[in-house]
């Protein structure tokens, strides 16, 4: 077994778990989508999405996550034809109107261009207006790599995070992810909340009946608790001693908030924010051979892991790993074994079937 401090790569379902195919998860994807009214093109890249999270091990932002969505666009939170356009843009810029839709439709679009802006200038940047919730940062974020460009990926966030030294939900818990092409190793890919988890994970803790660290949230009395049933609110990343994690949760905040809509999410009240209603994200692709040839920069990107990771571990540690690097080891065993899932997280999706009148493949 496996082991970074005091995480476990682990491969195997638990007793909790059935395995699903990835195919088969993708096919009950695209058709649930499209029994809510999405149109066939963006089912499809919904489920591409979706699935390619849970094959990574992120089920907190994967096709877990469908149900809700999909109830968002029955209930009419969620516009489920928008017209995702172009608004504004310049030689290395550009601004996306979501017109209300799944945030992860109008984020592939922003990438899209920030990946074109940046191959005819070096540096390309996007962002997304009236957007919804976007699901894992990394989708995007390693759009850039197949272009020999580092991605780079945050989006706005409901209030959930206590500042440092706080305990009110004041500040969002922005989704954001970095990656960085390598040459023979995975990518480096850093995909986490600004608070010191997502609160995706503290549901999927719960589900699993774990308990939290105790410096990872608050409960409403503003107490520490391990409890994920009485968690209230996150605290920022690195938890009670945290004022760092603070800092740059403010600056994502510039960035996803302030930059595209002139407004932080610390000021977005009302039922017009509720939900992640009225998201917005920013988006930036860096070319590399505009800076140093590509193949001396994945090349040293190399040497620099295999440094870290054959650097002395601690006592009981058998592998060090490196940002991302469990997630691509997941996808790698997953996409031919098939993906571990909780039984309740299946059974939120075959109850989802049954209501639309979707098969289920796996039945």
């Amino acid at each position: 077994m496996a082991v970074d401090g005091e995480h476990v790569l682990r491969l195997e379902p638990t007793e909790d778990e059935v395995v699903i195919q990835v195919e088969d998860l993708h096919r009950l994807a695209r058709r649930l989508y499209g029994g809510a009214g999405v149109p066939e093109g963006d089912a499809e890249l919904m489920a591409d999405l979706q699935v390619e999270t849970d094959v990574r091990g992120v089920h907190s932002h994967g096709t877990r996550a469908l149900p809700g969505y999909i109830r968002r666009i029955l209930g009419g939170h969620t516009n489920p034809k928008p017209e995702v356009r172009v608004i504004k843009e310049g030689p290395s810029y550009a601004m996306v109107d979501g017109d209300g839709c799944m945030g992860h439709l109008a984020s592939v679009r922003a990438m899209q261009k920030a990946i074109g802006k940046a191959n005819e200038t070096g540096v390309g940047i996007a962002s997304v207006i009236h957007s919804r919730h976007y699901g894992a940062a990394a989708c995007y974020a390693t759009m850039p790599l197949e272009h020999g460009m580092i991605g780079f990926a945050v989006s706005s966030s409901s209030k959930g995070v206590a500042p440092f030294g706080g305990t009110e939900r004041v500040m969002g818990n922005h989704g954001l992810a970095h990656a960085v092409p390598a040459g023979e190793e995975y990518p480096l890919v850093l995909d986490m909340a600004s608070g010191v988890s997502a609160w995706g994970r503290v549901g999927t803790m719960r589900m699993y009946g774990k308990k939290l660290h105790m410096d990872w949230v608050l409960d409403e009395d503003g107490n520490p608790t391990d409890d994920p049933h009485q968690a209230h609110v996150l605290l920022p990343a690195g938890g009670s001693n945290g004022p760092k994690g603070s800092a740059y949760n403010l600056l994502m905040d510039v960035l996803s908030g302030i930059l595209p809509m002139g407004l932080a999410t610390v000021n977005r009240v009302g039922e017009e924010f509720a939900g992640q209603q009225n998201a917005s994200q920013f988006f930036q692709a860096i070319k590399v051979d505009n800076f140093i040839p590509l193949e001396e920069f994945t090349a040293e990107m190399d040497r620099m892991i295999q440094t870290v990771r054959n650097s002395r571990r601690k006592d009981g540690v058998d592998r060090i790993y490196l940002p991302g690097e469990m997630e691509w080891l997941k996808k790698e065993a997953w996409s031919k074994s098939g993906i571990p899932m909780h039984k309740r997280h299946v059974g939120s999706l075959e109850d989802m079937a049954d209501e639309l009148g979707v098969e289920v493949p796996w039945r």
